[in-house]
């Protein structure tokens, strides 16, 4: 049960990380077209912000799975 469980976990959070990317080259895109317009540069930031938060939350909950998978198992 715990493969399992681990094995679809990776999975989620392989598919949030690549997300996660390609809002950041998303929001990249936006900032560089955004003609210096105020309202559009702060979508755009707040885009690559997002994902960023994304990708963190993503890697630390890793760490979390892991720690409690293993506490689990003993």
């Amino acid at each position: 049960v715990n493969n399992i469980i681990a094995t679809v976990i990776n999975i989620f959070s392989i598919v949030v990380g690549v997300v996660s990317v390609i809002m950041i080259i998303i929001g990249g895109f936006k900032y560089i077209t955004s003609g210096g317009n105020d309202s559009n540069v702060a979508g755009a930031k707040n885009t690559i912000l997002y994902a960023i938060i994304g990708i963190v939350i993503v890697a630390l909950s890793q760490f979390i799975i892991r720690f409690v998978l293993t506490k689990v198992n003993q």
